[in-house]
Protein backbone atom coordinates (compact mmCIF):
# COMPACT_ATOMS: atom_id res chain seq x y z
CA UNK A 1 0.00 0.00 0.00
CA UNK A 2 1.43 3.18 -0.78
CA UNK A 3 1.40 6.65 1.07
CA UNK A 4 -1.60 7.92 -1.28
CA UNK A 5 -3.73 5.18 -0.52
CA UNK A 6 -2.91 5.74 3.44
CA UNK A 7 -4.09 9.56 3.10
CA UNK A 8 -6.94 8.67 0.79
CA UNK A 9 -8.43 6.25 3.77
CA UNK A 10 -7.39 8.86 6.49
CA UNK A 11 -9.38 11.93 4.58
CA UNK A 12 -12.28 9.32 4.17
CA UNK A 13 -12.23 8.36 7.92
CA UNK A 14 -11.81 12.22 9.15
CA UNK A 15 -14.57 12.91 6.69
CA UNK A 16 -17.04 10.28 8.68
CA UNK A 17 -15.79 11.04 12.21
CA UNK A 18 -15.80 14.97 11.19
CA UNK A 19 -19.37 14.59 10.37
CA UNK A 20 -20.75 12.49 13.55
CA UNK A 21 -19.23 14.99 15.69
CA UNK A 22 -20.22 17.99 14.20
CA UNK A 23 -23.71 16.08 13.68
CA UNK A 24 -23.85 14.85 17.54
CA UNK A 25 -22.41 18.41 19.28
CA UNK A 26 -25.12 20.47 16.70
CA UNK A 27 -27.94 18.52 16.70
CA UNK A 28 -29.83 20.26 19.10
CA UNK A 29 -28.84 23.98 17.23
CA UNK A 30 -29.14 22.73 13.74
CA UNK A 31 -26.69 20.99 11.50
CA UNK A 32 -27.73 23.34 8.86
CA UNK A 33 -27.77 27.02 9.18
CA UNK A 34 -31.27 28.35 9.02
CA UNK A 35 -30.26 30.58 6.30
CA UNK A 36 -29.41 27.65 3.51
CA UNK A 37 -32.98 25.95 5.25
CA UNK A 38 -35.00 29.02 4.12
CA UNK A 39 -32.62 29.06 0.47
CA UNK A 40 -34.28 25.87 0.27
CA UNK A 41 -37.89 26.34 1.01
CA UNK A 42 -38.26 29.20 -1.02
CA UNK A 43 -36.70 26.73 -3.94
CA UNK A 44 -38.84 23.57 -3.25
CA UNK A 45 -41.54 25.48 -0.79
CA UNK A 46 -42.49 23.49 2.40
CA UNK A 47 -40.00 21.00 3.25
CA UNK A 48 -39.13 18.45 5.81
CA UNK A 49 -36.44 20.27 7.60
CA UNK A 50 -35.08 17.01 9.58
CA UNK A 51 -35.19 15.16 6.54
CA UNK A 52 -33.01 17.74 5.09
CA UNK A 53 -29.99 17.28 7.75
CA UNK A 54 -30.32 13.80 7.39
CA UNK A 55 -29.78 13.45 3.52
CA UNK A 56 -26.98 15.97 4.36
CA UNK A 57 -25.67 13.78 6.47
CA UNK A 58 -25.61 10.84 4.25
CA UNK A 59 -24.40 12.74 1.89
CA UNK A 60 -21.24 13.43 3.77
CA UNK A 61 -21.26 9.80 5.14
CA UNK A 62 -21.41 8.57 1.21
CA UNK A 63 -18.18 10.93 0.66
CA UNK A 64 -16.43 9.34 3.04
CA UNK A 65 -17.03 5.71 2.36
CA UNK A 66 -15.58 6.46 -1.19
CA UNK A 67 -12.56 7.99 -0.21
CA UNK A 68 -11.92 5.14 1.48
CA UNK A 69 -12.74 2.62 -0.80
CA UNK A 70 -11.09 4.28 -3.54
CA UNK A 71 -8.05 4.35 -0.66
CA UNK A 72 -8.39 0.40 -0.25
CA UNK A 73 -9.06 -0.60 -3.72
CA UNK A 74 -6.95 1.44 -6.19
CA UNK A 75 -3.45 0.87 -7.15
CA UNK A 76 -2.25 3.32 -9.50
CA UNK A 77 -2.70 7.04 -8.39
CA UNK A 78 -3.68 8.20 -11.93
CA UNK A 79 -6.74 5.66 -11.83
CA UNK A 80 -7.47 6.70 -8.37
CA UNK A 81 -7.71 10.49 -9.76
CA UNK A 82 -10.16 9.70 -12.59
CA UNK A 83 -12.34 7.43 -10.13
CA UNK A 84 -12.35 10.17 -7.57
CA UNK A 85 -13.50 12.66 -10.27
CA UNK A 86 -16.20 10.12 -11.50
CA UNK A 87 -17.32 9.27 -8.49
CA UNK A 88 -18.04 12.63 -6.90
CA UNK A 89 -19.41 13.55 -9.74
CA UNK A 90 -22.30 10.95 -10.02
CA UNK A 91 -22.59 11.33 -6.14
CA UNK A 92 -23.11 14.89 -6.53
CA UNK A 93 -25.48 14.37 -9.61
CA UNK A 94 -28.09 11.89 -7.60
CA UNK A 95 -27.50 14.05 -4.74
CA UNK A 96 -29.63 16.35 -6.46
CA UNK A 97 -31.78 14.74 -8.15
CA UNK A 98 -32.95 12.75 -5.17
CA UNK A 99 -32.86 16.07 -2.88
CA UNK A 100 -36.01 17.97 -4.49
CA UNK A 101 -37.99 14.32 -3.61
CA UNK A 102 -36.57 13.40 -0.39
CA UNK A 103 -37.03 16.72 0.97
CA UNK A 104 -40.68 17.90 -0.05
CA UNK A 105 -43.68 17.82 1.69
Amino acid sequence: MKIWNTYLILIGIGIIILTTIIFLVKYKIGFCSNEYLDKLELKYGNIDRKKTVKLEVLYRYVIGLEYMAIGLFARNLGIAIIAMILVVIITTLLYYLIRKRYITV
